[in-house]
């Protein structure tokens, strides 16, 4: 997903139900601390990090309704090597499929 110039700081808009990412962020980081229902963070790939989801307004499609949240991702990693680690480890988990 991001090279050397990978962010500290980002917000991802993500077609994902609250459950199916926390599924998928435990898969990918299984050593996750749970900060409360739609928070969490954990120290990987070097660095620590929080992600903290913020409800969006759901994608519709017909009939069909999307759930979205606005992920908010921080890395605490001054080292882009690090940074760009957590994001291959995390995208790993999520881009399966086309994203």
């Amino acid at each position: 997903m991001y090279g050397l110039g990978a962010p500290a700081h980002c917000q991802l808009d993500m077609a994902i139900t609250r459950s199916a990412f926390a599924r998928q962020l435990t898969m990918a980081f299984p050593t996750l601390r749970a900060d409360g229902p739609q928070a969490y963070s954990g120290h990987d790939a070097g660095c620590d990090w929080h992600i903290r989801l913020h409800p969006a307004e759901p994608t519709r499609l017909g009939l069909i309704v999307l759930e979205r949240w606005l992920a908010e991702v921080s890395l605490t990693a001054a080292d882009p090597a690090k940074r760009r680690a957590w994001w291959q480890q995390f995208t790993a988990h999520f881009q399966k499929g086309g994203g």
